[in-house]
């Protein structure tokens, strides 16, 4: 719909926001299944606090929102710093994107992940065992609870060998009910390193605000109605106190309402 940060890539033709003259506008997720989803368009008020209680990143792409992402772990006291993704010097690329069902990362780094972690039980039996995901983004710190990265999968797939098998022959269906990581597989490199796209999980903990004219992303913490509440530095105990119904709970998902990354076939350099 046109709401990334500048024109897109090889596009002159004026963007949706520009259209109307949106400078600045948020997205916030609630975490329910099946609840709303808020755009709201223009300067977003924060109950009691103003922008100085909220952490900010500065935009480093030109076509879409792109920031620095470093150290993401699951804070585990053994872990070596030669196995935390995004541990050198440059880091990696983060794409902020609503339009991602999953959080997006190489796969190489999706197995330092699991590494760090016990094995997530197809029941969610073990979520209470589940360490904390920590990463900064742009300098700043950020921490993710396993309810915002392990998602119960419910549905059906269809089993075929090849298209004659759905034609001709009877498929198999097989239903989905089963506990999993949030994650999915792109690998894929840009100037500012690794590109991982933090998607519709992030949006249900952090209130997003993209502001075009300044160029920056500022993040707050999801209220239970997508209210903005202060950021809250290395605190996962806030991020939870906000809503205790939810505790221990992953996050539902259907197979079908899966959105995969829509820039592998279409990146752009530089972003």
């Amino acid at each position: 719909v046109g709401i990334g940060p500048n024109f897109a890539q090889g596009n002159r033709m004026p963007t949706l926001l520009m259209n109307y003259g949106v400078d600045e506008f948020s997205v916030c997720l609630q975490k329910p299944s099946g609840a709303s989803g808020y755009l709201t368009w223009g300067p977003t008020e924060m109950k009691g606090a103003g922008k100085h209680e909220v952490a900010t990143a500065k935009v480093v792409g030109k076509h879409h929102w792109v920031t620095r992402l470093h150290n993401v772990s699951f804070g585990t006291k053994n872990s070596d710093m030669s196995t935390i993704p995004c541990n050198s010097a440059g880091g990696c690329a983060a794409i902020v994107d609503s339009g991602t069902s999953l959080i997006a990362a190489p796969g190489i780094a999706l197995m330092q992940l699991s590494q760090q972690i016990p094995q997530i039980k197809e029941d969610c039996s073990n979520m209470h065992e589940l360490p904390t995901l920590h990463f900064m983004i742009d300098g700043q710190p950020f921490e993710l609870p396993p309810q915002a990265y392990v998602m119960r999968v419910t549905g059906a797939t269809l089993e075929a060998n090849d298209i004659w098998d759905v034609l001709f022959f009877k498929p198999k269906i097989r239903k989905l009910d089963m506990c999993m990581p949030a994650f999915m597989q792109m690998d894929m490199m840009s100037q500012f390193g690794p590109v991982w796209i933090l998607g519709m999980p992030f949006f249900r903990y952090y209130h997003t605000t993209f502001d075009r004219k300044n160029e920056v992303m500022r993040f707050a913490r999801a209220g239970p109605d997508c209210e903005p509440l202060p950021y809250s530095k290395n605190k996962t105990e806030s991020l939870l106190a906000i809503d205790h119904s939810l505790d221990m709970k992953p996050m539902d998902m259907e197979v079908d309402a899966m959105v995969p990354p829509t820039l592998s076939g279409m990146i752009d350099f530089p972003y």
